[in-house]
């Protein structure tokens, strides 16, 4: 009975190890989600894909309001990030290992990229690339000028964001609705953006 227990426990730490970066992934972006619920007058899309010219790309978040469209890119890490604006890659260090991720600047870039091929060019001014990083990890040495903030800070630098182009209430709805129409729903082709993101994780380790 008890190798039964340890074989069963095995399987589950198995599991979860695989799983362990998805789990990971989604708590951040609920935690994002809850906090972008609570900003008055703005729309917001969640896990969005939309075509882009060598395939397609999946978009966190989009905040939709008068002061610009945010484009959220959201990582729920442990451990101290170093990074830079411009390196492909960042560096995650955990006590001494150190793990390297796709600077996700860049990342973000192509997604505000594929954005502005769809909507209307007279937007381009208003996306604003905002990366946020979750409560466990310590931002610890960051060269940057697209913010990169921590989840806590995030309905503070929305609230605060000074921009000198406002957005009417038609341009929000014609932007919410031309990328609602956009998004790409077909889970077949969900599933093979996913495959092609995890094998570009691995070719890159």
């Amino acid at each position: 009975m008890e190798i039964v227990m340890v074989i069963i426990l095995f399987i589950i730490i198995m599991i979860l190890k695989v799983f362990e970066p998805n789990i990971k992934g989604y708590i951040g972006e609920s935690q994002v989600n809850s906090v972008l619920a609570k900003i008055d007058e703005y729309e917001v899309l969640h896990d969005i894909m939309l075509k882009t010219e060598t395939g397609t790309t999946q978009i966190d978040h989009v905040l939709i309001g008068r002061k610009g469209v945010f484009v959220i890119e959201t990582k729920n890490y442990d451990g101290w990030i170093f990074g830079d604006e411009k390196s492909k890659y960042w560096t995650q260090t955990i006590y001494k290992k150190k793990s390297r991720f796709f600077n996700p600047i860049r990342q973000n870039y192509g997604h505000v990229k594929a954005i502005e091929k769809i909507i209307d060019e007279k937007y381009k001014d208003s996306l604003h690339s905002v990366i946020v990083f979750g409560y466990r990890c310590k931002l610890k040495k960051l060269t940057v000028i697209t913010p990169v903030i921590y989840l806590n800070d995030l309905k503070k630098f929305i609230l605060k964001f000074g921009n000198d182009i406002k957005l009417t209430s038609e341009d929000i709805s014609y932007v919410y609705k031309t990328l609602s129409n956009a998004n790409i729903t077909d889970k077949k082709l969900r599933r093979d953006h996913v495959k092609m993101v995890k094998a570009k994780s691995r070719d890159n380790r």
